[in-house]
């Protein structure tokens, strides 16, 4: 759907936010109001797939259901950003539908298989026991995991700000499981050379679910991507590093820039 944009951000260049799993789809969402500021901005509701009762489409939790989210808004090519879970969809994106790709976003993510870099065992016996808890008490024991720790002393409200948009929309455990098993299935590793759309790969350098060195393989996979780990941020950077959202728009907009033309270049010569 269209968050919200005046009836001329047609004209606009769109770009298709992904966003995560559980509390990491409150955090993806506060990348919207940079990109809204250049951008027309498409994503699926922050409630589970299925959840229905809002009259929205799904949330995409696969390349097709995110193609499906372009074709529905008449959009033929977009700037594809995402994070977490999302940036999973959104590689397969870019690999089968290469023609809908501009260019592509990949925040806090790993191309899985052999370059698949686990976080400590502690982290992943909570993972997979995550699904089971209570959605608030669940949302909650998250937060050490997806922070920064400076974020959790010192701008602990805007955690707050997310656990609340998150429960504002239904969270069932059986969709988190369902999603949470697409992700842990997800390998990219002999395709990454088929991503074609100029690249930007961000990371948290703190990235305690994804480590860091997922995002410096992934990045290394992609011809020509460029990668910027973020000093202060962790698996929520965009909560964690409010100014990390200037990089992306930074990188979207030139990519939305039209490629000079061949006189244009002699002319300069």
């Amino acid at each position: 759907m269209s968050r919200g944009a005046p009836a001329d951000a047609r004209a606009q260049p769109s770009v298709l936010l992904l966003t995560g799993i559980g509390l990491t789809a409150a955090v993806g969402l506060r990348a919207i109001a940079p990109l809204e500021a250049h951008f027309r901005v498409l994503s699926g509701p922050l409630g589970a797939p299925g959840t229905g009762g809002t009259g929205e489409a799904p949330a995409p939790t696969t390349a097709e259901d995110a193609v499906a989210t372009l074709d529905r808004a008449g959009v033929k090519q977009a700037h594809v950003v995402g994070l977490s879970f999302g940036a999973a969809i959104a590689q397969e994106v870019a690999i089968r539908h290469p023609e809908r790709v501009r260019s592509l976003v990949l925040g806090s993510s790993t191309a899985g298989g052999r370059l698949y870099v686990a976080p400590e065992r502690p982290i992943r016996q909570f993972l997979r026991r995550l699904g089971e808890l209570p959605t608030e008490e669940g949302l909650w024991a998250s937060v050490p995991y997806l922070y920064a720790e400076a974020t959790s002393r010192q701008r602990a409200p805007l955690i707050g700000e997310d656990i609340a948009r998150r429960l504002s929309r239904a969270l069932e455990p059986r969709f988190y499981r369902a999603q949470h098993a697409i992700a842990r299935a997800h390998d990219t590793t002999g395709r990454l050379h088929q991503i074609t759309a100029p690249t930007l790969v961000i990371h948290g350098a703190h990235d305690r679910i994804l480590p860091l060195d997922n995002g410096r393989q992934l990045a290394a996979g992609i011809t020509g991507a460029r990668f910027i780990a973020l000093r202060s941020g962790a698996h929520a950077f965009p909560t964690d590093v409010p100014d990390a959202g200037r990089e992306l728009v930074s990188f979207l907009l030139a990519q939305a820039r039209p490629a000079p033309t061949r006189n244009a270049r002699a002319g300069r010569a």
